[in-house]
């Protein structure tokens, strides 16, 4: 996973946006605590749940020139001790996705990202 030197104090998540996928991201909301669930029809929203809020995009958000949807075929497979799958976006992927959205703060993120490279 990928972090920055600033403090974000967000976790935002990307999601495929389909309705199978947005029955899931109900339940683990719901799982997590969050008790004012967002409209998932939308391609970006607010999320808070005990200990992490940020925003659920999905590849019809607006990323400036970037497809997105492919990141999600890319994404990264780890699992957490009790065998729970996490995805990320690669390193690659995310400073695309920073460079695309184009605002001077996730200019300087992908700068961040870039020494990440090997």
């Amino acid at each position: 996973m990928h972090g920055s030197a600033e403090l974000t104090g967000d976790l935002d998540l990307l999601w495929d946006g389909t309705p199978a996928q947005a029955h899931a991201l109900r339940e683990a909301l719901t799982a997590t605590g969050c008790a004012d669930l967002p409209d998932l029809n939308r391609p970006q929203v607010d999320y808070q749940v005990m200990g992490a809020s940020g925003d659920l995009c999905t590849p019809d958000l607006p990323w400036g020139d970037m497809d997105v949807a492919p990141c999600l075929v890319r994404a990264v497979n780890a699992h957490d001790p009790a065998g729970f799958a996490i995805l990320y976006a690669d390193l690659d992927d995310l400073i695309l996705m920073r460079r695309s959205l184009g605002r001077p703060k996730d200019h300087r993120r992908a700068d961040e990202l870039e020494v990440l490279r090997p």
